[in-house]
């Protein structure tokens, strides 16, 4: 039985290229010969197809007196975007989470950042309504232990090169509630923690992992602190 063997496509190309030219020469007078300059030249100017990139994401960065810790991973996906993101150390209650337009943190209030991502120039609102920014993610919800979890996808944004990239912009955890109707930011308070978008792969899952599992442990145990107060009161 024959072995078929698997040859890769620049290869494969130069292979059938110098073919050609081998053949040509085979045939003196033909007007299909191909000299060896023109296969040479054909091979240095094939181009293999660009990869387009299909993963971003951004650490936060807290500030300044504040331990929030928060990751977002960027998945593209059919028909648009994937976002995840994880807080932990935040105060419980609705925080703004939003994409904004400057990929710079360096302001001591994230102020650096700019407004929120808005390439088609509408008002702002939340992610489900008619109208909004495609930086509008609404609020990310944190639990009585601290920690939380959002998850949108959407097709106002893309991973790879375009005008909707996330690549380059930043990432802001607000430290009130987005009412979704305020103009032009949802009167979300303060900006707490901010991380630019970058190309490559997401945070290490184990840290993703332990945002996780801490948030269940924490969570199990206040469980089993009320099942324990409810057993001691009968």
């Amino acid at each position: 039985m024959k072995t078929l063997r698997y040859v890769p496509s620049a290869t494969l190309m130069l292979a059938l290229l110098t073919s050609a030219a081998f053949l040509g020469c085979a045939a003196p007078g033909s007007d299909d010969v191909v000299s060896p300059d023109e296969t040479a030249a054909a091979a240095e100017a094939y181009e293999p197809e660009a990869v387009v990139p299909t993963k971003a994401h951004a650490v936060l960065t807290p500030i300044e007196g504040s331990s929030v810790q928060a990751a977002v991973n960027f998945t593209e996906v059919a028909g648009g975007v994937q976002v995840n993101a994880w807080v932990l150390g935040a105060e419980p209650g609705d925080h703004g989470f939003h994409l904004h337009e400057v990929g710079d943190c360096s302001a001591a209030d994230f102020t650096s950042a700019g407004g929120h991502f808005n390439p088609t120039a509408v008002q702002h609102g939340g992610p489900g309504d008619a109208l909004h920014h495609a930086g509008d993610w609404g609020n990310l919800v944190v639990n009585s232990v601290g920690s939380g979890a959002l998850s949108v996808t959407t097709n106002m944004l893309s991973v790879g090169p375009g005008a909707n990239s996330v690549v380059g912009r930043a990432v802001i955890l607000h430290s009130g509630t987005d009412d979704l109707v305020s103009q032009p930011s949802g009167d979300a308070g303060p900006r707490i923690a901010c991380g630019v978008v970058e190309l490559g792969s997401a945070p290490p899952m184990e840290s993703m992992e332990s945002m996780e599992s801490t948030e269940s442990t924490e969570e199990g145990s206040d469980d089993a602190a009320a099942a324990s107060a409810d057993e001691s009161g009968q």
